[in-house]
């Protein structure tokens, strides 16, 4: 003879957990880690990338600037310079916004002559 066992529950929870656990809370970005590739002394005709990272919900859209210019150079996550020239030199900014927020961080860039 055999024995057919049906075990049925209910799991109740409350919205509010739900939405904690499966839709985490909008956040503005956090301050932005800015780091340049390679981290070696930087070289007249080499080529570097400037990285751009934050965390946000929902994810972050980054723009890199150069101090004292109006109009921005990239848009993304790196800003590759190739031929790098001694003009290059400078501070950059990452800038990380979403529709909850804006946070920005530099970086100091030094371009040394290469060898003629």
């Amino acid at each position: 003879e055999s024995c057919t066992f049906k075990i049925f529950f209910a799991l109740k929870i409350q919205p509010q957990f739900v939405n904690m656990f499966m839709f985490p809370p909008p956040d503005a970005p956090e301050l932005p880690s800015v780091s340049v590739s390679p981290s070696a002394e930087i070289v007249e005709g080499s080529s570097v990338t400037l990285t751009c990272s934050s965390d946000a919900n929902p994810a972050a859209n980054y723009t890199w600037y150069k101090e004292d210019e109006d109009s921005s150079r990239t848009s993304g996550h790196n800003f590759t310079i190739s031929n790098i020239r001694p003009e290059h030199s400078g501070s950059y900014y990452c800038v990380a916004h979403n529709n909850r927020g804006t946070h920005n961080s530099t970086l100091q860039l030094t371009v040394v002559a290469g060898n003629q």
